[in-house]
């Protein structure tokens, strides 16, 4: 198994790191243990279970046992393509983060929405929604907050 990067880049809350290595095992374990035990095989292509997708960005946190991917949510012969950012949040569960809407048109006119554009603005609103996670979550440690 690949090790995640070395150095986290600026701006990830603690503890959190980019992965750059393979479909982490945990997307398909926390996607079935919601829907069932073989239902990755009929989601988004059966990414989960196949691992072929691409371009995806994952980034993971140990201590917490969670994780963040952003990768392709339709199916590759649809006319619209679009990312999607899917949450594995701490111990248990799987989550669809819902933003803006990443995609775009692969026989798009020229100066439109490019599947780069799509995937940098994906990978950014999945670091924000890292950062916001990150401030809500200490919210409940009993850590004062100041005035």
């Amino acid at each position: 198994m690949s090790e995640p990067s070395a150095s986290a880049p600026t701006g990830l809350p603690a503890g959190w790191t980019r992965y750059e290595g393979p479909l982490l095992t945990i997307w398909r374990a926390r996607f079935e243990g919601v829907y069932g035990e073989g239902s990755a095989t009929g989601f988004n292509d059966g990414m989960f279970v196949r691992d072929q997708r691409r371009p995806i960005a994952q980034w993971v946190n140990f201590a917490l046992r969670s994780a963040l991917l952003v990768a392709p949510e339709t199916p590759g012969g649809w006319p619209v393509q679009r990312f999607a950012i899917y949450y594995a949040p701490p111990r248990q569960g799987f989550q669809t983060i819902r933003t803006e809407r990443h995609e775009w048109l692969p026989r798009g006119p020229r100066g439109s929405t490019t599947d780069a554009d799509a995937f940098s603005a994906a990978v950014t609103a999945a670091e924000q929604f890292l950062q916001v996670e990150a401030t809500f979550g200490a919210l409940g440690t009993g850590t004062p907050s100041s005035p």
